[in-house]
């Protein structure tokens, strides 16, 4: 006698694939095997805080640790350590105003900070530079890293290029000024004021050196009374820099600055002999009194008004384009 086999029914068939998989060991997490930052190669200033996106996991399962594990330079040497060792930089501790003006009392507010140029941050890994990285050559430079997640860990070979250049923002001009009482002279154009700022990089101590000269080149003598304050009611340059006397030569105004590396000025709002005024930028009015030069007959009333992202000297010359010194 024959037996007869009976089919398994779809539903048995499934229920027994059911059962298999479920005795299977879950696979936890995804880890990418492309994973790699937006933003590359990266351009970092010298001494500026500059901050990335976090790397792209790629579809990776978050949260994603990350370690920084070399940096290199272009000959592939590794040089991680000088990345990574501490160095000083200073601080705000509080909001400077104008009533700090001492090097005291300024000296309270501002502290001595140790901090690495770089690091790679552990949640999501953020690359982070610090104002430190002044302390850097410039160059080019690669970084090796390893991510982390549920599902396990990989390394990422020259996961991003660096590229560390000199701070190409040392300076800004906001806007400047020649005009008189009568406002039959008001001149703003380059063609006819124009503010060159030479900046040299590790001076001994900071310094601003303003200069004036007219049409020709023929320089204008401070000391000899050609620039002085426009008035006692008007920002001048000891107002915003209160810490150092102001030095008249024949040729410029020399004025020291506190040597901090800090954006420079320090406070925005003054107070001069009654009058407010409020500027973020170090607005500086002077005056040219009658009689220096050929063309004007009255005081020739001048501004400047700038701000400074570094330290070291900054040669400011203010050519008076339509003017004569009178000899």
């Amino acid at each position: 006698m024959k037996r007869k086999f009976l089919k398994p029914s779809l539903g048995l068939l499934l229920l027994g694939l059911l059962f298999v998989y479920a005795c299977r060991k879950p696979e936890i997490g995804y880890l990418s095997d492309h994973i790699f930052y937006l933003v590359n190669p990266l351009r970092v200033e010298q001494g500026q805080t500059t901050y990335t996106s976090p790397i792209v996991g790629n579809g990776s399962t978050n949260p994603l640790s990350v370690k920084l594990l070399k940096v290199k330079d272009e000959a592939g040497n590794d040089i991680t350590e000088s990345f990574t060792e501490p160095r000083m930089i200073y601080t705000f501790l509080d909001q400077i105003t104008s009533e700090d003006n001492t090097l005291d009392k300024l000296g309270q507010k501002i502290r001595d900070s140790l901090v690495t140029p770089f690091r790679v941050n552990t949640i999501g890994g953020r690359l982070e530079f610090s104002a430190a990285t002044a302390y850097l050559p410039t160059g080019k430079f690669n970084i090796d890293v390893e991510a982390t997640n549920s599902k396990g860990t990989t390394q990422v070979t020259d996961a991003c290029e660096i590229e560390l250049i000199p701070l190409e923002t040392t300076h800004n001009i906001a806007y400047k000024r020649l005009n008189n009482a009568d406002g039959s002279i008001y001149l703003t154009e380059d063609s006819q004021v124009y503010v060159e700022v030479e900046h040299e990089s590790g001076t001994e101590g900071s310094w601003c050196i303003y200069k004036f000269v007219d049409k020709n080149g023929e320089v204008l003598d401070p000391a000899a009374g050609d620039i002085v304050r426009r008035s006692n009611t008007h920002p001048y340059f000891t107002d915003w820099n209160p810490y150092y006397p102001l030095t008249l030569t024949n040729e410029a105004i020399v004025h020291q600055m506190p040597d901090y590396g800090i954006s420079f000025p320090y406070f925005s709002v003054l107070n001069v002999g009654g009058s407010r005024w409020e500027d973020s930028n170090m607005r500086n009015d002077f005056k040219v009194p009658a009689g220096r030069l050929n063309e004007t007959i009255s005081d020739l009333f001048g501004l400047i008004s700038f701000r400074f992202y570094t330290s070291g000297t900054f040669t400011i010359t203010t050519h008076m384009k339509t003017f004569t010194k009178k000899k």
